[in-house]
């Protein structure tokens, strides 16, 4: 069908506009296909670690590049680098983040290696192979990669709704999903999801995912950088 319109000498062609219930419904279907992608990466890395005999550090490495790939757009730099800068008020926020998360980083070991010493608690463990490369690799995944996609997925897309009763049920899940990234059993689970809680607190508060993502980089620094530099300085004297 022609839908030119002649006015005068010029042809002027009718815009279509999209009826907003057709947006609507594709917006809708492309939340839900994201929520399933990132849902099915969860079950998919926790399932390989579980089958499969010495898994790659790679396939946690693919598994958050992928859920920072499905919710990137909680995050921007533009918007990082303004808050850096913002005032002491942030930087007040994000102490208080890290000597919270640190305090639950030494309740975690305490209950891992002194209240449950000697039970198989299922910490999942990865392997690589030994070079500089490989170290450097590890470092930024941990250190960058690794808090991007936690507080992107686990807390500003998990915890992203209004309703009480249902943000209750989500920052549960979303504390034990947390656990499932670093452990199959039930113990190792609770343990690594009393650890992420302070940062969930934290970001009910201020809704910042950038307070949270600052402390959690500074604290993930403070526990990597002195394997690295064993690690390094044990490749060097080979």
């Amino acid at each position: 069908m022609d839908t030119t319109v002649y006015a005068g000498t010029r042809p002027m062609k009718r815009k279509r506009r999209t009826p907003a219930r057709t947006m609507s419904k594709a917006t809708s279907r492309i939340v839900y296909a994201k929520w399933i992608v990132a849902v099915a990466l969860v079950i998919a890395f926790s399932v390989i670690t579980e089958v499969v005999n010495n898994p790659d550090f790679a396939i946690f490495f693919a598994m958050c590049v992928g859920l920072i790939a499905l919710f990137h757009k909680g995050f921007s730099i533009r918007r990082y680098g303004r808050n850096l800068i913002s005032g002491w008020k942030f930087w007040a926020l994000t102490a208080l983040s890290v000597a919270l998360m640190f305090g639950a980083e030494q309740l975690k070991t305490y209950l891992l290696w002194t209240v449950f010493s000697g039970k198989n608690v299922d910490i999942i463990q990865l392997c690589w192979k030994e070079s500089y490369l490989v170290v450097a690799f590890y470092a930024v995944t941990m250190i960058v990669i690794v808090p991007l996609a936690e507080n992107l997925f686990l807390r500003k897309g998990m915890l992203a709704c209004n309703n009480r009763l249902i943000l209750a049920v989500m920052v549960i899940v979303s504390l034990l999903v947390r656990g499932l990234f670093y452990a199959h059993g039930i113990v190792g689970i609770i343990s690594y999801a009393v650890a992420a809680l302070p940062l969930t607190v934290i970001f009910l508060k201020t809704r910042n995912i950038y307070i949270t993502l600052t402390a959690q980089i500074i604290i993930s620094a403070y526990l990597v950088i002195p394997d690295i530099v064993y690690d390094v300085a044990r490749l060097m004297l080979r």
